[in-house]
């Protein structure tokens, strides 16, 4: 077992490992803020040598600084996944619903479905039905108001009490002809960020899309470092969009840099352009901040390119 150590002696095993501190009360009042795991276990790897030891010059600040940097990335990131959610959800329960228009409860009925994934589709209708379960007695609600009012709670509506998760199960096992329709929407959207003149998701290539946003969707939720951070899966190749960022169909495509560019896809060129910018201006700031080590390391650990920064300009 791993022995309890005070504020002061997290700070003297810092200072034995060779880190600098320009403001002892302020530092030790970070770690009791901040956690020491959290804090040095997390960012301040990026800073030593092979040896476990600081390297030489390192301030605590430095480490402060990063910490900050991936802190205020995950919040950028995490506004962005709520507008990609909220466009998905209303594609999804647009195209669904146009579909089913004159059955009521069409989202239970399993022939709506694929006929190839029966056991998902089964366990998905379970899911939704919990779902309408949990809501249907309680009062101040949409579902039990539908439910009451006109019998029927239609897809627009239950999609307000789906989690992201459950959106991308219920696309995931739709029939071929309802992923294709839903995946040309979101083909158009990607056209307009791209600016060109045509490209055609396939529904696997969007969902490859969806599940690593949602990966990103949960280290930020939960507050976990990002830095570094791979999704379990690749996304899915697109030549029209790799091929733009040099990016070849043999490379991995795991790491946040991949994800960021894919959520060209789900926002409008507006929304892009301010992810594009917040978080170029957050990176050029903490380049300011950096002195022991080159930013580089900390652009690799998230993919993105050598002096990304640097060569990026605001978009317009």
């Amino acid at each position: 077992m791993k022995p309890f150590k005070t504020i002061d002696e997290q700070y003297d095993l810092l200072v034995t490992r060779g880190l600098n501190f320009t403001n002892k009360a302020e530092a030790k009042h970070f770690l009791l803020n901040n956690n020491y795991y959290n804090v040095i276990n997390c960012y301040a790897k990026f800073f030593m040598n092979s040896h476990d030891k600081f390297i030489e010059g390192t301030t605590f600040d430095e480490i402060a600084y990063l910490q900050h940097y991936d802190k205020e990335i995950k919040a950028i990131f995490f506004k962005s996944i709520l507008e990609a959610e909220k466009h998905f959800k209303a594609i999804l329960a647009y195209r669904f619903s146009e579909k089913f228009r004159n059955e009521k409860f069409a989202y239970l009925i399993a022939s709506n479905y694929s006929n190839k994934e029966i056991l998902q589709v089964t366990k998905t209708i379970a899911s939704l039905s919990s779902i309408i379960s949990k809501y249907k007695n309680k009062p101040n609600n949409s579902i039990s108001h539908y439910l009451n009012k006109h019998y029927d709670i239609p897809f627009w509506i239950l999609t307000n009490y789906m989690n992201f998760g459950q959106l991308l199960y219920f696309y995931k096992y739709l029939d071929d002809s309802s992923q294709n329709i839903i995946a040309k929407d979101f083909s158009y959207s990607l056209k307009e960020n791209l600016d060109i003149k045509s490209i055609q998701l396939t529904s696997n290539t969007l969902i490859s899309f969806l599940e690593n946003i949602i990966e990103i969707r949960n280290i930020v939720a939960h507050n976990n470092k990002l830095l570094s951070f791979k999704c379990k899966g690749h996304v899915h190749y697109l030549k029209e969009l790799h091929d733009l960022y040099t990016i070849p169909n043999t490379s991995c495509k795991q790491d946040v840099y991949n994800i960021f560019i894919i959520f060209q896809t789900f926002l409008s060129k507006k929304q892009y352009d301010h992810l594009h910018n917040s978080l170029l201006n957050k990176t050029k700031c903490l380049r300011s901040k950096l002195k022991t080590i080159d930013i580089n390391i900390i652009l690799n650990s998230l993919g993105f390119p050598k002096n990304w920064d640097l060569t990026c300009e605001i978009s317009k």
